[in-house]
């Protein structure tokens, strides 16, 4: 069976190892003999604890093969479950630009409307596989390069020689990994449902460190809840380009997997990423407060033009104006005549 493969940076061949075309994603590249196959979008939304992360991903896909892969390194073992894609509904509505009136009493203006981030061969422990829908998610832990890479080609993914660099160092720092592999023979066009990913961590993480391997620039979209503005800290910033659509408090959410996952954290940071260059990513994006809480949110603002008594209340004014100007210079005339 042929095998198309998303990975975080983790570039696969498919069918009997030939090296197929890639299209890379902000997660890494895909991979199939279906040139028309793209991952046209990534966004998730994270939460942090100080223990516990959760990142709720969602792919917009379009492929017309028989299967797809998408392989995530996670620092812990990761539980996976089906989420929802009403939570990406409630998050563009809590963005959405501020809508403001402004009315302008002097016609200077119009109505209208402007818009302003182990022993060498040794395979994994599989931890556990679920079922989501069109998706089968495993849950990988341990072994080292050769043995994943042995478990990978067994169950149909065939993991090219030049993202070992890229893989190896995951392995070394004891990370998990998710494999999840669409298996609808369908074709797709669209976004798949979101993948919730629940896992110990020390760090605010997103893993990016594999999408060194990946060709073509990557980008990648966040929604970041914090109890303060977040950014990210870590070493790769500079060449990258990292624009915050979106800082500032907001209401508990009302969608259950939203809820959970903001954990009372109200500040939501809203990033878009872009990286020119993938070989300049040498770390994972970590995620820490901002130097300052300053909201940023566009705005819609709508001018009105106001009239008074059928006129522009600009000349209304102006010659009630004038008009008071007559009154007092005809009264300072009458004076120095009586003088």
């Amino acid at each position: 069976m042929r095998s198309l493969v998303v990975t975080a940076g983790l570039v696969l061949a498919a069918g009997s190892g030939a090296v197929m075309s890639a299209n890379a994603c902000a997660c890494g590249g895909v991979v199939s003999g279906d040139s028309s196959a793209r991952v046209n979008s990534e966004t998730a939304v994270l939460g942090w604890d100080g223990r516990r992360e959760t990142v709720l991903m969602r792919l917009g896909m379009q492929f017309a093969g028989d299967d797809a892969a998408l392989i995530v390194p996670t620092p812990t073992p990761a539980t996976v479950s089906a989420g929802n894609s009403d939570s990406f509904s409630e998050l563009s509505r809590m963005t959405a630009p501020e809508r403001v009136t402004e009315y302008d009493w002097f016609g200077s203006g119009s109505l209208g409307g402007e818009t302003s981030g182990a022993a060498p061969g040794s395979g994994p422990d599989v931890l556990g596989q679920v079922q989501l829908g069109p998706l089968e998610a495993t849950t990988l832990r341990g072994g080292d390069l050769t043995g994943i890479r042995e478990w990978l080609d067994t169950n149909g993914y065939h993991l090219r020689p030049e993202v070992s660099a890229t893989l190896d160092p995951y392995l070394r720092e004891g990370w998990s990994f998710v494999a999840m592999r669409l298996t609808s023979a369908k074709p797709l066009s669209g976004a798949l449902d979101p993948v919730r990913l629940t896992f110990d961590s020390d760090r605010f993480v997103y893993p990016m460190r594999m999408s060194a391997a990946a060709t073509t620039p990557q980008s990648v979209h966040l929604y970041v809840f914090g109890d303060h503005r977040m950014t990210r800290v870590d070493a790769d910033t500079q060449p990258h380009t990292i624009t915050t659509e979106f800082a500032s408090p907001v209401s508990e959410p009302s969608n259950p997997d939203l809820k959970a996952l903001a954990a009372g954290d109200n500040y939501l940071t809203e990033l878009s990423i872009y990286i020119p260059d993938p070989t300049t990513i040498t770390s994972d994006f970590l995620l820490g407060p901002a130097a300052e809480d300053v909201p940023v949110r566009d705005r819609v603002v709508s001018k009105e033009y106001v009239e008074i008594l059928g006129l522009p209340a600009g000349y209304v004014l102006i010659v009630a104006g004038l008009s008071l100007v007559g009154v007092i210079a005809g009264a300072t005339l009458r004076r120095r005549s009586a003088q």
